[in-house]
């Protein structure tokens, strides 16, 4: 295969197409690619933990576990508990003085909207 080719093939095989539909695209037969997709993506490419589909990784970058935003909310829909929840932030409203706790944002001020409100009309006293 000419390196063009090559390109293509690998191109079209990350966008989720397989070795037939490949074949018929490029003109090259459906054995061929599927050898050359397993020896080259074994090495680069890493498998979408939805559908299983190559995933393209940009250099430099964050390493990518989904092919898509759609396999990416499909699978985060499907296993809800696997997300690691460490910036729970224990705080104490400006307003009431209650605790309350806060989710991955450590500068929030008030326990509620209600707080908050109060707070901005200005009206003294605990909520």
């Amino acid at each position: 295969m000419k390196e063009q080719e090559k390109q293509k093939v690998l191109t079209l095989y990350c966008q989720g197409l397989g070795y037939r539909r490949i074949a018929v695209i490029t003109g090259i037969s459906p054995n061929t690619i599927k050898s050359y997709c397993q020896r080259h993506l074994a090495k680069n490419a890493k498998a979408c933990k939805q559908c299983g589909r190559a995933v393209r990784q940009m250099p430099h970058r964050k390493e990518k576990q989904f092919c898509s935003d759609r396999c990416r909310m499909k699978w985060w829909n499907a296993h809800p508990s696997a997300g690691n929840r460490k910036a729970y932030y224990s705080l104490i409203c400006k307003y009431c003085g209650r605790e309350f706790e806060s989710y991955g944002n450590n500068k929030r001020k008030f326990c509620s909207r209600h707080c908050y409100d109060l707070s901005r009309k200005g009206v003294t006293g605990n909520a």
